[in-house]
């Protein structure tokens, strides 16, 4: 079982929403619905759609108990309905029977909120799919669930939920997706108001339960005017308790009108003493309560007794645990109590939330502390509790900070300019919110600054600008994926302050990956040397005065860069360097020893050392299962298989691949490219050519669309391997001449040495067509970059040598490609790196070496050189 420490020491989950209620009071038997229940299993929802009152949560709860079903139970509050708290729920719901399952999908719950859900819900189903095993995930209150985003998410999980788990939703309107649609295709049932109405054989049954002495009339006429309304039949069972002659009340009972529900509330709370009035009202403000806060929020020492009596009576409690220690209000009563304390005149509200969020404060309940004093507007203890918190990375998400500072008002926040940065760097740090929201931030920054500045000291306004331009550069980063200009923001971020900032940093909210630069977005050049080097120099220089724990991840992710530019010595430097910062970093330092490993082991391997490489991952692995991390472990072992097959040993591959369950059909997540490039890799070497080359499109699609180039270069070349493998060359010279197009832009030369012989041979031919004017664009692969990738391979740099390249010099080559890419004499000269003048040299030269006149001409020579038996182009 997950406690709520567990999954965040900071910010526990409250257990007792992931607990099936209990129930206070006897239970009326009701199999007709038991019935539909069960039948309903064979598809993959049940909605209970009714009012409040109508028993849905007895019925399902006691369902689960009698017939011994595997659950997971969240019961929903309005504030599970934004950021990521609603999908952090479910997950720990699912982990408290299935504790694995917490760690698997983690780190993609923050996306869940977001437009991107899909990525991330991938991960979450492929994870329940491996369950084996059947669940019920149930969802109490699911009408407090409007956001659109969250709607359109769940709509999604529950389209595709694996074979075996079940999603019963609970609620008083219908969800804010379609069921009917799943209705049509028999994948939903539901059970409507008129099915969730007391029968009269069921009314006579829970009066005799009550010990009231009612008749088979008077007990059916109070079922049908309370039209079978479960809370009506209770709230009148109290009311006649107080009556001698019951008949009349029967008489001049009206039904489950708003006003009778009203007066039948009034009867309950009236026959109360004060003092139990008192209490009511006062603890109603709490969402979830037990002895101890009761009396921190009341002052009344005789809290125990009170809840004592308050169970023995069954006024409309719901207890939270099996302990009976944490309760609430039925929402109802609630509501009543809430309105009720509204009219209290002497009763001070916000002081009701202030002594909650005190209370909370001091058990250590963070989450909970700083909600009440939200809701009581008490945003200096909300501030103080979050400001305890900066110049360190706290152990909640992004989006969790968003949660909390959004509801700060921004004129509060900017009077705390560390929070209002940390609010707007929160919105846009690793993808984690509203980029559009974090940008409009940044223009109120602007303009409080403009207005305000003149009031600040010398200090005050450095440090503001210090966090206005950080936050900047984190939105050149992940809005704008433009690493040379938030190089030149994080430059002012050092000016104003060459001795750091205070913000409030979250955690990252990815899942575990093999190689940590391929978790950003990266735009067109912009991990190539000329930007990539200078940034991480400036970035090094911010974090060690911001925070030196983060120089671990951005001395991996240079020197995996570094690995990809094919700087073995350097990348093993970084690592190195790397590796120092990592071991001190307390917050899941499993995000970067995983790829860390990954990548010694592929420097151990480039070495000639394979033993060792996979030593080091096996080591890694030992290390995972030690942490409990099931997903390190399988990452670790995926790419020792890869390193075998790419070193010439399939045999672990072919093995894997019979036993993995994965199928060119799945839906793959971004955060799977690594397990589905491998099991491509597999089909290609099984000569399943078909299910290849369907599983890569859908990959290289996915790896365009989320702008992950490495990945998008290396299933490219796994494509060309396969079409070559089909004898299909020119198709496949197509694709290596696209991965060479993606990889140039970023100077990754490794990508093609680490394909091996196949792609070398590829590379080879695709020279060849080109200086017969083949595979020739304005965005083609140029020469200079494909022969410094042979220039890597011992002994094959000089086979690159045609009769053409032994007539013009490489500088000549280079400015002929361009030519064949009908580049312009400026452009020519602006991708070289020379002159115009230059090149006007270098053209005139070339033409004069293979006695042209023209462009067409020269190339109608250059393939003549190429290939002596043809006389005409192709």
């Amino acid at each position: 079982m997950i406690n709520g420490t567990e999954l965040g020491a900071q910010e526990p989950l409250l257990h007792s929403k992931l607990t099936v209620p209990r129930t206070v009071s006897t239970l009326i038997p009701r199999p007709r619905l038991s019935e539909r229940l069960m039948d309903a299993m064979s598809g993959n929802v049940t909605l209970i759609c009714a009012p409040a009152g109508f028993g849905k949560t007895t019925l399902v709860s006691e369902w689960l108990l009698q017939h011994g079903k595997q659950a997971a139970w969240v019961s929903l509050d309005s504030g599970d309905n934004q950021g990521s708290r609603f999908w952090r729920y479910i997950s720990a719901a699912i982990a408290e029977v299935f504790p694995a399952y917490w760690e698997e999908v983690k780190p993609v719950l923050p996306l869940l909120h977001t437009e991107g859900y899909e990525q991330g819900l991938i991960v979450c189903l492929n994870t329940l799919g491996r369950l084996n095993e059947e669940l019920i995930l149930v969802l109490d209150d699911f009408h407090v669930i409007q956001n659109e985003i969250l709607s359109a998410s769940f709509s999604y999980f529950v389209d595709h939920l694996p074979r075996g788990i079940h999603v019963c939703l609970i609620s008083r309107t219908e969800p804010g997706f379609s069921v009917a649609r799943m209705e049509a295709r028999q994948l939903a049932s539901r059970l409507h108001t008129e099915d969730m109405r007391f029968t009269e054989k069921e009314g006579a049954q829970f009066f005799q339960s009550t010990e009231l002495l009612l008749n088979e009339e008077l007990s059916s006429a109070l079922v049908r005017k309370t039209e079978g309304w479960i809370t009506g039949l209770k709230l009148a069972s109290i009311a006649m308790r107080r009556q001698e002659n019951k008949e009349p009340f029967i008489r001049h009972f009206a039904g489950d009108s708003r006003e009778v529900k009203q007066y039948l509330f009034e009867e309950v709370f009236s026959v109360q003493n004060d003092r139990m009035k008192q209490f009511l009202l006062t603890n109603s403000i709490l969402k979830r309560w037990n002895v101890s806060l009761c009396m921190a929020v009341s002052g009344f020492e005789d809290s125990r007794e009170l809840v004592e009596s308050i169970e023995r009576s069954h006024l409309f409690v719901v207890a939270l645990d099996d302990k009976g220690e944490w309760f609430r209000f039925h929402h109802l009563f609630s509501e009543f109590l809430q309105r009720r304390l509204e009219q209290e005149k002497d009763i001070h509200k916000e002081l009701l939330y202030k002594a909650a969020g005190d209370w909370c404060s001091e058990q250590r309940l963070a989450e909970e502390a700083v909600e009440y004093y939200l809701q009581g507007q008490y945003y200096e203890q909300a501030v103080l509790l979050l400001r305890e918190m900066t110049s360190r990375v706290v152990d909640w998400e992004w989006s969790n900070l968003q949660k909390w500072l959004s509801v700060i008002p921004s004129d509060i926040l900017l009077q705390h300019p560390v929070l209002f940065f940390s609010y707007a760097n929160s919105l846009i740090a690793e993808e984690s919110g509203d980029i559009t929201e974090g940008e409009e931030l940044l223009h109120q920054a602007d303009a409080w600054y403009a207005e305000f500045s003149g009031a600040l000291s010398e200090v005050l306004r450095h440090e503001y600008l210090a966090m206005l331009h950080y936050v900047r550069g984190t939105l050149m980063v992940f809005g704008r994926n433009d690493l040379k200009l938030a190089k030149q923001e994080y430059e002012q971020v050092v000016r104003y302050a060459p001795n750091g900032i205070k913000m409030l940093f979250g955690q990252p909210e990815k899942p575990l990956q093999p190689i940590t630069v391929k978790t950003y977005k990266i735009g067109r050049g912009h991990a190539s040397k000329a930007i990539a080097a200078p940034y991480t120099m400036q970035m090094a220089e911010v974090y060690q005065a911001v925070n030196p724990i983060f120089l671990g991840k951005l001395f991996l992710n240079h020197a995996e860069v570094l690995y990809y530019w094919n700087d073995l010595s350097a990348a093993a430097d970084y690592v190195s360097k790397a590796m120092t910062w990592i071991g001190q970093n307390p917050n899941r330092p499993e995000h970067d020893l995983v790829a860390s490993w990954i990548l010694q082991a592929k420097l151990k391997a480039a070495e000639g050392h394979m033993l060792e490489a996979l030593e080091l991952l096996e080591g890694g692995q030992r290390r995972m299962k030690w942490m409990d991390i099931p997903r390190g472990m399988e990452i670790l072992h995926l790419e020792g298989i890869r390193l075998q097959l790419q070193y010439g040993d399939p045999a672990a591959a072919l093995a894997w691949g019979e036993q993995c369950q994965l199928s060119s059909r799945d839906r793959v997540s971004v955060f799977e490219l690594f397990d589905y490039q491998l099991f491509a890799r597999v089909l290609v070497l099984q000569g399943r050519w078909d299910e290849a080359e369907e599983l890569l499109d859908r990959l290289l699609y996915l790896a365009e669309s989320e702008m992950r180039p490495i990945d998008a270069a290396e299933i490219l070349c796994i494509t060309a391997v396969m079409l070559q493998s089909r004898e299909e060359h020119r198709k496949a010279l197509i694709q290596l001449e696209e991965a060479l197009q993606v990889s140039e832009a970023n100077d990754f030369t490794r990508i093609f040495l680490d394909e091996g012989a196949p792609v070398i041979e590829l590379l080879h031919e695709l020279i060849r067509a080109k200086q017969q004017g083949r595979y020739r664009g304005k965005d083609s692969a140029s020469l200079s970059f494909i022969r410094s990738i042979l220039a890597s391979v011992d002994g094959m740099a000089e086979s690159v040598n045609s009769p053409l390249e032994a007539l013009l010099t490489s500088r000549e080559m280079d400015v002929f490609q361009g030519l064949l890419d009908h580049l312009s004499g400026r452009e020519i000269a602006e991708k070289l790196n020379v002159t115009y003048e230059t090149v006007k040299t270098h053209r005139k030269r070339i033409y004069s070496k293979l006695n042209a006149a023209n462009l067409s001409e020269a190339i109608a020579q250059a393939e003549r050189l190429s290939d002596p038996k043809k006389t005409n182009r192709p």
